[in-house]
Formats: C-alpha cells, sequence, structure tokens
C-alpha cells in the first residue's frame, strides 16, 4: 500500500477513533448511571411519578447541553479528513441549509428520545407495580419487598457500573488497535469488546432494564446527531451527490451491505439516511453518507472490507 494511502487512513482512523468515543458512550455511561442511581435510592418506591418526571427532564438537559454538543463536534471533525483530500475547507462554517438541516434534525431527535425514555419509564413503572401485586398476592409485607428490591437494585447498578467500566476500557483498546492498521490486533480487540458488550447485557431487575435501555437510547441518538453533523459539513462544503458506505464492512447487516456504494442525490436518501430506521439495524445503524467525488477516488472505502473505518 502506498504511502500516501497509509497516511490517509491513518487520519481517517484518527477522526472516526474521536467520534467512536462519543457513538459508544464512553463518556456519557457514568454520567447517566449517577442519575438513575441518585433517583433510585430517593424516590424508586415511593413519589414515581413526580420523581421520575425530574429525572426525564434532567437525562434530557443532560443530552442537549452536553453530549449533542460532542456529538457535532466529533462528527465534524470525523469529516475533516474527507474534506482535506477533496481541497474544501475541513471546518465549514455551518449556516443556511446546512444548519437548517441539523438544527431541524436535532429537534426531532429530542422528540425521539423523549418518547423512549417514557417507554422505558413506563415499563420500569409497571414492573414495580407487577411486584408488589405479587407480594401482596403471597402475603409479603411492602417493607420487607422495598428493602430486597433495593438491595437488588443496589447490587445490580453497581455491576453495571463496573461492567461498562470494562466496556469503555474494550472500546478504546478497539480504536488503538484500528489505529495500527493490523487486522490480527483489530479481530482480538473486537471479540474483546463482543465480550464486555455481552455482560453488560446481562440485566434482570426493573432498574437495570431501565438504565440499559436509557444507555442505548442516549448512545442512538448522539449516534444520528453526530452523523447528521457530518452530513451538514459535507453540505456547507457543496457537495450534493453522497454514498452510502458500510464503516463496518463485513459485519454490517444485511440492508447496510446492500446499499453500501450505492450513490444517490442527497434527495434521493431524504428518509432513508442512516440510523434512520429502514435498516434492519434501525437506530443503531453506523454507517455513513460520504461525498461521491471521494469514494470516487478511494475506491476502498467501498470495497467489500475496509479495515481503516471498520467498527
Amino acid at each position: 500500500m502506498p504511502d500516501a494511502e497509509i497516511r490517509d487512513g491513518g487520519r481517517i482512523v484518527a477522526a472516526v477513533k474521536l467520534k467512536r468515543e462519543v457513538l459508544e458512550g464512553v463518556r456519557q455511561q457514568m454520567d447517566l448511571h449517577t442519575l438513575v442511581s441518585r433517583w433510585a435510592k430517593t424516590s424508586l418506591f415511593t413519589d414515581n411519578a413526580r420523581e421520575a418526571a425530574k429525572l426525564k427532564k434532567r437525562i434530557k438537559a443532560l443530552l442537549r447541553r452536553k453530549y449533542f454538543p460532542a456529538a457535532e463536534y466529533s462528527g465534524r471533525k470525523s469529516a475533516g479528513p474527507i474534506l482535506e483530500s477533496l481541497g474544501r475547507d475541513p471546518n465549514p462554517v455551518l449556516k443556511g441549509p446546512a444548519l437548517r438541516f441539523l438544527s431541524k434534525y436535532k429537534s426531532a431527535n429530542l422528540k425521539w428520545f423523549d418518547a423512549e425514555l417514557q417507554t422505558g419509564l413506563d415499563t420500569m413503572s409497571g414492573e414495580i407495580k407487577a411486584a408488589f401485586a405479587r407480594a401482596q398476592r403471597d402475603g409479603i409485607a411492602r417493607k420487607t419487598l422495598l428493602e430486597q428490591m433495593t438491595t437488588a437494585g443496589r447490587e445490580e447498578m453497581a455491576a453495571l457500573k463496573k461492567k461498562r467500566s470494562l466496556l469503555a476500557k474494550a472500546n478504546r483498546s478497539l480504536a488503538k488497535a484500528e489505529s495500527t492498521g493490523k487486522l490480527n490486533l483489530i479481530h482480538e480487540a473486537r471479540k474483546a469488546r463482543t465480550k464486555a458488550r455481552a455482560a453488560v447485557n446481562r440485566v434482570t431487575t426493573a432498574l437495570g432494564r431501565f438504565e440499559k435501555k436509557v444507555q442505548g437510547a442516549a448512545r442512538d441518538a448522539v449516534r444520528r446527531e453526530a452523523q447528521r453533523s457530518q452530513l451538514s459539513a459535507y453540505r456547507a462544503s457543496g457537495y450534493t451527490v453522497f454514498t452510502w458506505v458500510a464503516v463496518n464492512g463485513s459485519v454490517a447487516c444485511p440492508d447496510c451491505s446492500s446499499l453500501h456504494g450505492e450513490t444517490r442525490q442527497l434527495s434521493g436518501w431524504r428518509g432513508m439516511q442512516p440510523g434512520d430506521g429502514h435498516t434492519r439495524c434501525g437506530d443503531s445503524c453506523m454507517c455513513e453518507l460520504v461525498p461521491e467525488n471521494f469514494t470516487r477516488d478511494n475506491e476502498k472505502i467501498t470495497g467489500p472490507v475496509n479495515p481503516y473505518l471498520g467498527f
């Protein structure tokens, strides 16, 4: 591989590495965990409805104030190497149609996240009510049930915190492995991350399932925000024709694999952009739309497997 391609690949990997730290929730895991844990200790089994509304408001504020700006930055930063290689400003000022495109999407994204958060709260509330009903049927005192549920919730939250720390470490290790371009190291790092993810997914209590849903919904919302910010940066630079790139290569879902390499006007991707939910991977889609000029000049990007951009 020519030195220029290795250099370009390294620059793209550095940008993708930054974006993945945001997409995978490395920075938001502990903040959300702290909010949910504090709420659980003080109000989970008492005035649930009023305190749940407060929790939802705090989580949305955290997403809007801290994680959407981080996603916008990392998304535009990841567009930098491609724009620079095309001879355009790698840090375009978002204004006009590009800014309206991103602002409108942010509003829709927050509405979607609010609905997901409310669904999680309603589900958990229903599970807790069912537990109280079973306890009453079986003659278990309310005080005893509260103690059991609080203990189980506290222990699981502590375990989840530890598991998520391991997942964050696995994400960073994978990013480091990908920056080397060595496929054997990338393969081993991916296996370790898969194992760490599986540990996080083994949750049992209502509280654990709720936090898992919140983490997943927040991660997907941030991912979409980063994807739209990147696309907005391309639009601000004047590009109107885009190619679908399945950045996770051979492990992409069947729908994304079939779209990989397809080129359309941006209007042709309306309602069918990565993360819009029309592919089998749904909101968790990690694909990207990149200017057709770039993929035409870098055919390896639309090849069957791309070790540099692979997630």
